[in-house]
């Protein structure tokens, strides 16, 4: 086993739905792999148990909502293959999808991601070219796919918890990265569709998420001044 597809999810209704064609698309589309699928408590999971039983898998599930960032660290916990990607459960993965990925981490890439479609997004923005991009080291790549070597995580560590429902995580995640010696590539030619915060959008408003925001800068700019 090659790849573990961390995915946390919380939610039901609409959400339920987009992340049953989520885990149908890495069904599809993926080869040698374990999916690592952390429940936060959601209402509706005996809708998605079916689908998640057809993967090979690890099932973690929570009684209530411990936010993105605990959900995450816990798959992270609980892997062991030498390549770990964090997925969104509003995401739809593609043809190729992970070997593009992997292709990605030679030399010193430690992190590797693909462009999509969501425009709010800087990787929904970049125009799509032939090859790897490597990025420079002010960038930062969004944790709704990106693929992580193990080696990253045994040096970097996990996802800082103060973050908690995820906002501002992956940029401080990939600062890190880079303190620590290693590079992230956008894989240009690679895009994976996502429905971008369908579950914020869903649990909070748009107020509140501006609130978020903003309080996951100002942790940012405390954290990287010390």
């Amino acid at each position: 086993m090659r790849y573990d597809i961390i995915i946390p999810h919380y939610g039901s209704g609409a959400l339920t739905a987009v992340c049953k064609r989520c885990l149908e698309s890495i069904r599809t589309h993926s080869t040698d792999y374990r999916l690592i699928f952390i429940d936060n408590g959601s209402p509706e999971f005996n809708r998605l148990e079916p689908e998640i039983r057809r993967h090979p898998h690890l099932l973690i599930r929570n009684t209530e909502n411990l936010g993105f960032v605990r959900a995450v660290n816990e798959g992270l916990w609980a892997s062991v293959a030498p390549r770990i990607v964090i997925l969104n459960n509003d995401t739809e993965v593609v043809p190729g999808w992970l070997q593009s990925l992997d292709t990605a981490l030679v030399g010193n890439v430690g992190l590797a991601g693909p462009r999509t479609n969501a425009q709010r997004c800087w990787q929904g923005k970049w125009r799509q070219r032939s090859g790897t991009i490597l990025l420079p080291r002010t960038a930062m790549l969004a944790f709704f796919c990106v693929m992580i070597r193990r080696d990253v995580v045994q040096r970097v560590g996990y996802l800082d918890q103060q973050f908690g429902v995820g906002f501002g995580d992956d940029d401080d995640y990939c600062h890190r990265a880079h303190r620590a010696g290693f590079r992230l590539a956008l894989v240009s030619d690679l895009l994976v569709p996502h429905y971008h915060r369908s579950t914020f959008r869903t649990l909070y408003t748009a107020q509140q998420i501006q609130v978020m925001q903003q309080t996951a800068r100002r942790k940012l700019l405390v954290k990287w001044q010390r």
